[in-house]
């Protein structure tokens, strides 16, 4: 495992000093991302888990959401805020559903 002094973590694949193959990143805010790297950065499959509980699993490109995802607003109750579709540099961007916990949906 290789620690930055910001106190951010890593443990997994290495190419030419950098992220590289399957890993996981636990940084010093909490937050977690374990899936697949590629020149330092999540590119491909991947989890992202926030501290505050938010979860995205899903399509990765440069470090971004890309592709199919799914993101929930709290990982541990199925009925909360939740959108499943497709992102593009970050947003969501093309056809998607988004599920308020109050019963909505768009």
């Amino acid at each position: 495992m290789h620690q930055w002094q910001n106190g951010d973590k890593y443990e997994g694949e290495w190419k030419n000093c950098l992220k590289h193959g399957k890993g996981t990143d636990l940084f010093a805010s909490g937050d977690t991302y374990t899936g697949e790297f590629r020149e330092g950065k999540p590119e491909g499959q991947g989890t992202y888990e926030w501290a505050n509980g938010s979860v995205y699993v899903g399509g990765f490109r440069k470090g971004l959401k890309n592709g199919f995802g799914r993101w929930r607003k709290d990982k541990d109750d199925p009925q909360s805020n939740q959108y499943e579709g497709e992102y593009k540099k970050d947003k969501k961007n093309g056809k998607g559903v988004f599920k308020w916990k109050s019963g909505n949906v768009y």
